[in-house]
Parts: C-alpha cells; structure tokens; sequence
C-alpha cells in the first residue's frame, strides 16, 4: 500500500534551499584562490539545510537562508535543473509557511537575512507577487528590518519592480548570458530586452532618482554554456558597471544537469571563472579601461588559463622598464602584478616619511614580492631580463611538469626558461611589444 505525505515546511526547505545553489552567493571559502563570491557551498557541512554563509564587503560573513518559494519552472532553459526538462518532483511554499520558518532560524539566531529567489511557475508578474507578499509579511507583520536580497523574476513589470525595490536590501536578475544572440542557444522563451534589460534598467533608474530603496542591484552570468567568449562577457560587464553601476557580477561556470539538453555539453573549468573574476577586479577596481585591458585577450577573445591577466598586461606594457617605487603615482603602482589597492596607498603614505629602499618593507606593506619583483625597483635595484623570465610570475601554485607541457600543446610553462619554450605568451608579448618599439 502506497502511502503519500504532505512535505513539511523542513523537508521543503530541503529541497528548495539546495535547488537555490543555482544562485551564486558569496561562500566562505574557495578554491584557486577565486574571490569568495564565485563557488556557493557552505562551509560548515553540518549547517541547517538552506542556511549558507555569504561574504561582505568588510570581509566579515553573514549567516542567510538562501531558498527558492518554488522549484517548478514554465522555461526552457537547456542547462537548468529546474526547467521543464527535468523530470521530478517539485516543491513550493505557501508565504505563511516561508515567513514563520524564516522567523523561527532567525529567532533561534541560526540566520540573519533571507536570499530569496524562485522558479516562474506562472507569468513573472504572478511569481513576483508571491515574493513581495513574504517579504511584505516580514517587513510589515513580524517588524524585520534585516538584510533582504530579492530576485527579480526576468520580465517583472515596472511595477513590480519598484515594489520590489522598496522591500529589498539588494535585488538582482539573473541575465546569464550576455547577448541576445547567446540567450536564443539555450533558450527559445526569453527575449533579451525584455527579460533582463528593462527590469535592470528600471532598477537603475529607481536608485538613481529614489534612494529610498534597495541599495543596489548585482546579477549573474553562467560562463560556457552558449559558447560566448570572455570577450564577450567583458563588453557585457563593462556596460553594467558603467552604464547602470552595478555593484557586483557573478560568473557561475557551466555545469551539466541530467535530463537536460546540454546534459553532455563539457563542464566549464573553474579557472575560466577565476580569470573572469580577475579581469573583472581589473575593470572595476583597478581602473584598467577597455583599451588597455584589450591585449590580454588572445586571438579567439578568451583569456589565457595559464596566466594571470594583470601579469600579461605588466608584461605588454612594461616590456624591460621598471616601475620606481618611490616616484611612480597610485595609478602606475596599480599596475605593477602584486600591489593591491591597500599596499599602493600604504606604498604613498610611507614615501612621506623616508625613501623605501628594500623588499621586506615592501612586503611588510602587503606587496607580494614574488610578483612584483620583475616590474617594481628602487635605487640600486634594477632586475636582469633573464631573470624577470625566470621569476615565478603566474598566480597558480605548483608548477607543471613537462608531460603537462607536452599536453597543453607547448603553453604550460611558468617562465620561457622552464622549458625552453619559444611560444610562451609572456615571451611573445615581450618580443612583439620590443619589435614594435624598434620599428
């Protein structure tokens, strides 16, 4: 005999708190030394289901309860879990039954804020209501006042929108791909503008004229699922931040899902994201514009994996000069691979008081040394160019070996001496940028 049950608010939040690992937030910890905000999973494993610990800005972390309302989905996206494709079982709740749950882990001080997002059962319009009416209950009913990150469902109305905007801390739109074109691969029920540009844009223009509401909006993009380059993420990433001041872009590498039509697409390696994060760091906190930015990019609009960016654009820039420490301006000292924003600054406030003269004063700023050692010098020290080449320059921590030379078809290498490798890009960038000065 065959007896069914009714699922409790728990064994829901089960289900709907780990179908929201979709979302992207900001773990604790990572791997490949990727800023926090690039992998979502939990670093105590031990942690109630859908509670997940999300990175700040000042460093420190917050406990979220991170769930869907529901898993069901009327979309067609080809990589998703939740989409029509998948056969299984779905899940949802009722916004009584979320908000009491939600107040019984916050009371119990096991969460400080909800991350709340959704599957579109229905039209946009129907599923963000259902949204505003738990967070509406919260705000209203149980007086919370807490930190609210609320998805826009993709083609909420402008109104819905600015409902949204008045009961979020932080709202977001999961563009996941950056074109039109891109979108149309992997699915045939989204329109670009509608979907993604319209309600971000409503968005923008309610921060910018109100600042009454949410204090900004952040999105997410899946890297390597529609075959975009990084080129074409960056121009993407650039109009965000520029145009509509984003706070922050969230690249989540491609995963295959069963049952989905991408389910034998290649997994997208976590490294294209890391180098992703980087550029996107050099773009946004860094100040590199897009022309300087541009030759880090190879022929085919990838970025190299074997290279941090910041090193190939020293490389290119600097050929054999190095950048005096005690002259160069913050914006030169920005560039140098190494020197952080905070170790620039400390770099400026010490040269007031005494000339910086040795490595260790440099590394008790924060410098790492190890990077910036074939670019940054001060009297008396100027580095060879044979030894800039042999010089640990890449982020990675182990060197590879030379069958994982042989393998990466000759683009392995650590420094052009490792191997003797004539096609290293550091040594071909160094060779084109001094050929290109002596003509």
């Amino acid at each position: 005999m065959l007896i069914q049950t009714t699922p409790d608010a728990y064994e829901k939040l089960r289900h709907l708190g780990g179908m929201a690992t979709d979302d992207v937030l900001a773990p604790e910890d990572h791997k490949f030394n990727v800023p926090r905000e690039a992998y979502s999973q939990p670093r105590n494993r031990t942690m109630p289901a859908g509670v997940y610990k999300a990175a700040m800005p000042n460093g420190k972390t917050i406990s979220l309860m991170r769930v869907m309302f529901t898993d069901v989905c009327k979309y067609d996206c080809k990589y998703c879990p939740n989409s029509v494709y998948v056969p299984r079982r779905r899940y949802g709740f009722k916004v009584d039954e979320l908000t009491k749950l939600f107040m019984e882990l916050y009371q119990r001080q096991t969460v400080a804020g909800l991350f709340l997002s959704s599957g579109i059962a229905s039209t946009p319009d129907k599923v963000m209501e259902k949204l505003l009416d738990t967070v509406e209950v919260l705000r209203k009913r149980y007086r919370f006042t807490g930190y609210i990150h609320l998805k826009v469902m993709p083609g909420t109305s402008a109104g819905g929108v600015e409902a949204a905007y008045r009961l979020g801390t932080r709202l977001s739109i999961n563009m996941e791909q950056p074109t039109q074109a891109h979108l149309e691969r992997v699915s045939t029920m989204k329109d670009f503008n509608t979907h993604m540009l319209a309600p971000m844009k409503a968005i923008h223009d309610l921060i910018q004229r109100d600042g009454n509401g949410a204090v900004g909006q952040v999105t997410q993009l899946v890297v390597g699922a529609a075959e975009e380059t990084d080129q074409d993420i960056y121009r993407r990433m650039t109009q965000l931040y520029g145009q509509w001041g984003f706070k922050r872009i969230y690249y989540q590498p491609f995963r295959p899902a069963r049952y989905t039509p991408l389910e034998e697409h290649p997994a997208t390696p976590m490294l294209r994201a890391h180098r992703l994060y980087q550029l996107d760091w050099l773009s946004r906190i860094y100040g590199y514009t897009p022309e300087e930015i541009q030759p880090a990019f190879e022929q085919g609009g990838f970025l190299p994996m074997n290279v941090d960016p910041k090193f190939l654009l020293a490389a290119y820039s600097y050929q054999d000069q190095v950048v005096d420490v005690n002259q160069a301006d913050e914006r030169a000292l920005l560039r140098v691979p190494g020197v952080g924003p905070t170790a620039a600054k400390r770099i400026l406030a010490q040269r007031k008081a005494h000339t910086i003269n040795t490595w260790r004063d440099l590394q008790a700023m924060g410098v790492v040394t190890k990077r910036a050692k074939a670019f940054l010098g001060f009297p008396g020290y100027k580095p060879e160019k044979r030894q800039q080449l042999k010089l640990d320059l890449f982020q990675e921590e182990t060197k590879p070996t030379a069958a994982a030379h042989q393998a990466a078809g000759g683009h392995a290498c650590v420094g052009c001496s490792s191997f003797g490798c004539g096609s290293c890009p550091v040594a071909s960038l160094k060779g084109a940028a001094q050929a290109k000065a002596a003509a």
